[in-house]
């Protein structure tokens, strides 16, 4: 019933001393409360009606440490709980998160941002709700109703069919609401997830509806999905706020009934004394109150135990790229940078596991060390999923990819990625400072390391510019610089890392053609014979390239340089003429001929 509730406690073995410190305690406070109602037939019977001062005392003493023993056991149990449930909410964070880290860019294909922030948000938050209740009423209610019913079955037998019936008609009160408190539990969780997700949506994308003017449109579609969420809200609310008035008004119908039961037998001799019905009159609100307040835990438990089922999904979810055992590390300063596509072909993966059509098919491809290669083609053509390939943030399908004549999946991919750099599409920068975002990659790098790629990357003059230059703060995304300031940025954190195979993901779209000329007139002089791979929409940015691939439907369908291909290929003259037309000024290589 529990299932992905109960491995919470089996995870983390750090916290089970605590834990059962915690039970123990819990039930020293339990056996303290019931020892306080269990003196007082003895206070009333053998003290008050004897009218004998010595046992008031003895009895008032044993009961006045009974209470002290009861609160600090109660609070020290309360204490650990928080501390236990705490204790769990980080542990379910950390795992989730460390394992997020390991995820390839197929597995965020699958789980999404918004999904992921849900989980490691809301769902932990009730997970740690849940085991809270849990540590506190779950050992708590039976003890006390069984030994409350024990006791009365004891020292008041006659009575103890009273608190049967207390037992069985909360229960059945219960049994009644608890279906549609559940129900509408469930529902309102999956309606804040909608709720969610369209406030992400909506705040992330504010720009956009900003530019269209749509703000009342989406005031509107928060509205529905806030209205979605609020009817289950109001009836699940609803139901619990009624729990306290019908509980109250149960627990007073059986004292009432107890004291015309007991009172009763009181007076007719029957064999039962004041001090048992005072007794049993305690022993039922012992019996009552732990069995409603775990009624009311149970909807919180069931919904805990569902998020820390979506946590465990994240935790237990493998990377699917992951290194091989016999993995070998190769030494960067060594590799040459020679690589080859052969009979390469690559599908993405759906959210349900299975593979899209192939997005490449059958590429085969030889790039020599320190040559500079261009693949160009329309959108969904294949280009960056083909470059993804080369640091793994995918693996193919089929066929193999080669460093240097070594297959990428038996190089560790963390020393892949210290030899490949990429600058990828989306420019993103994280908050902090300039110098921290460009040594992002290498953060022992010399700052004249980070300054030559500053300059390659043609952001040093931006930057010198800025009132604080290197320190100069960087917004959430980078969103204090444009657009080209990013993509420079982004440029210049590749090149700081010194990669010895470069690929620029479509990183110069931002970028006026005079400013991406610059940029790739002087990459090559930074990077020292380093393979470069530019993906690029536009042919002015390939066009001097030593070699342009030309990409259509994820296969290649011609390569050359761009006076082959004007001469050979006739996809390739339309974007030529298309983007360039006849007023285009001669590439450096035109003009040289």
């Amino acid at each position: 019933m529990i299932r992905s509730l109960s491995r919470t406690f089996i995870i983390f073995k750090m916290y089970r001393g605590r834990l059962i410190l915690s039970q123990v305690l819990l039930l020293v406070s339990a056996s303290s409360t019931i020892g306080v109602a269990t003196l007082t037939q003895r206070l009333i019977n053998d003290g008050i009606i004897a009218q004998n001062l010595e046992v008031i005392i003895d009895i008032g003493l044993w009961m006045a440490v009974l209470a002290l023993v009861g609160g600090l056991s109660m609070a020290a149990t309360a204490a650990l709980a928080v501390f236990f449930a705490q204790g769990v909410a980080f542990g379910l964070r950390k795992y989730a998160y460390d394992n997020i880290q390991t995820f390839s860019f197929a597995n965020f294909d699958v789980l999404r941002t918004g999904n992921l922030l849900v989980r490691l948000s809301a769902d932990v938050n009730y997970v740690m709700l849940a085991i809270l209740y849990m540590v506190m009423l779950v050992l708590y209610a039976p003890f006390m109703v069984l030994v409350a019913l024990a006791l009365t079955a004891i020292f008041a037998p006659s009575m103890l069919w009273l608190l049967i019936l207390a037992s069985v008609v909360v229960l059945g009160f219960m049994a009644l609401l608890l279906p549609s408190l559940v129900k509408a539990y469930y529902e309102r969780q999956d309606k804040l997830s909608d709720l969610n997700n369209t406030m992400q949506e909506n705040l992330a994308g504010m720009r956009v509806v900003k530019a269209f003017v749509q703000e009342e449109r989406e005031v509107e579609k928060f509205h529905d999905r806030a209205e979605a969420m609020r009817k289950p809200a109001y009836r699940a609310a609803v139901r619990v706020a009624l729990m306290d008035p019908m509980l109250i008004m149960i627990t007073q119908f059986f004292i009432a009934l107890t004291l015309w039961v007991g009172g009763r037998q009181v007076i007719e001799n029957m064999g039962l004394e004041l001090g048992q019905v005072v007794m049993v009159m305690q022993y039922l609100a012992m019996v009552i109150m732990p069995l409603s307040m775990l009624a009311i835990a149970v909807p919180f438990i069931l919904r805990g135990d569902t998020s820390a089922a979506r946590i465990f999904e994240i935790i237990d979810a493998r990377p699917f790229v992951q290194d091989k055992p016999d993995a070998r590390t190769l030494n960067p300063e060594e590799m040459k940078g020679r690589v080859v596509f052969e009979n390469v072909s690559f599908a993405f993966r759906r959210p349900d596991g299975k593979l899209d059509p192939p997005a490449l098919k059958n590429i085969n491809l030889t790039i020599e060390p320190g040559e500079r290669v261009g693949f160009l083609g329309a959108t969904g053509a294949g280009k960056s999923a083909l470059v993804n390939l080369i640091p793994r943030f995918y693996d193919v399908t089929e066929g193999r990819i080669t460093i240097d004549g070594v297959d990428v999946r038996d190089i560790p991919q963390e020393n892949l990625r210290q030899m490949v750099g990429i600058a990828l599409q989306e420019a993103l920068l994280f908050r902090g400072t300039v110098h921290f975002n460009l040594k992002f990659g290498n953060p022992e790098v010399h700052d004249d390391v980070m300054i030559g790629a500053a300059q390659a990357a043609d952001a040093f003059d931006f930057i010198m510019a800025l009132p604080q230059q290197w320190d100069a703060h960087v917004a959430r995304r980078g969103y204090n610089f444009s657009g080209g300031q990013r993509q420079r940025l982004a440029i210049a954190r590749t090149l700081t890392a010194q990669p010895r195979v470069l690929i620029l993901d479509d990183s110069t779209s931002a970028l006026d053609v005079a400013t991406e000329s610059r940029v790739q007139e002087a990459i090559p002089r930074f990077t020292d014979n380093v393979t470069t791979l530019y993906v690029a929409q536009r042919i002015s940015a390939v066009i001097d390239l030593d070699k342009i691939v030309l990409l259509q439907n994820g296969e290649i369908i011609a390569q050359g340089t761009h006076e082959e291909l004007m001469e050979s290929n006739q996809l390739y003259r339309e974007i030529y003429e298309s983007q360039l037309g006849a007023g285009l000024k001669p590439s450096s290589r035109e003009a040289a001929s």
